[in-house]
């Protein structure tokens, strides 16, 4: 990602529809969908900005780590601490962690096996590792490439990079379903009339953006019980094998 990413998520992550609304569906999922009590340690993976480690810190033991310095300082500005800059593989091995969180983070790897194998390494035994990723290749546009991902999932190869990486699927289903139609009709013509997606990061008029984040929201109770058919991203949850 783009150094001055950094800098703008900061500023908006916790206003833009988008970010606010995936905020509050995640830590629902964690709350409902996994019993951890707040003896937990949990790793953020990518942390980025911080936003969901801050979250995440007031309800467990939270530790982030991040490829980029300049987002790390970003969280340090949120006071948060337990921070590691570098690759997940060199992560000090002294802890064990109960779940492991890489929310948007695989698709901007070259080696995404290796990066849940190194994940794994660092879960206790029965651990879980919880992924989301931007779903459908066909929905490839400017967005992707100013975010510098690699690619964009589907289940089928979600599913195969899980069980090849080791892990135990727990549940997998898409999100951001109720406005997907929106999306791909905006992607599609952006793609037709040559129209940049890069402003997908700014915050829209306020009427607008508090309309997309109560749609998007809706989906709070669903995602941790749901196999959605089809959405914007894809959630996986799996479970390191306990032996």
């Amino acid at each position: 990602m783009e150094e001055y990413v950094y800098e703008h998520l900061y500023k908006i992550e916790k206003e833009h529809w988008w970010f606010a609304a995936r905020q509050n569906i995640l830590m629902h999922y964690i709350h409902t969908r996994l019993a951890l009590s707040g003896e937990a340690r949990v790793l953020d993976v990518g942390c980025g900005a911080g936003a969901i480690l801050e979250l995440l810190s007031k309800k467990y033991q939270a530790y982030g780590t991040d490829f980029s310095p300049h987002a790390v300082e970003f969280c340090r500005k949120r006071g948060l601490t337990n921070l590691h800059t570098g690759p997940l593989a060199s992560y000090p091995k002294d802890t064990a962690f109960d779940l492991i969180t890489m929310f948007d983070v695989v698709e901007h790897v070259d080696d995404d096996r290796g990066l849940l194998r190194d994940a794994q390494s660092l879960l206790r035994g029965g651990g879980y590792l919880l992924i989301t990723v931007p779903a459908f290749p066909s929905l490839w546009s400017d967005h992707d490439i100013v975010l510098h991902h690699k690619r964009r999932y589907t289940r089928t190869t979600l599913k195969r990079l899980v069980a090849d990486s080791g892990f135990k699927l727990d549940h997998l289903t898409f999100f951001n379903t109720l406005l997907f139609p929106l999306a791909v009709t905006k992607r599609w013509t952006a793609r037709l009339f040559h129209v940049s997606g890069a402003n997908d990061l700014e915050v829209p008029q306020p009427r607008v953006n508090r309309v997309f984040r109560s749609i998007f929201s809706m989906e709070t109770r669903i995602v941790p019980r749901a196999a959605l058919p089809f959405g914007l991203s894809l959630l996986c949850l799996a479970r390191k094998p306990a032996s």
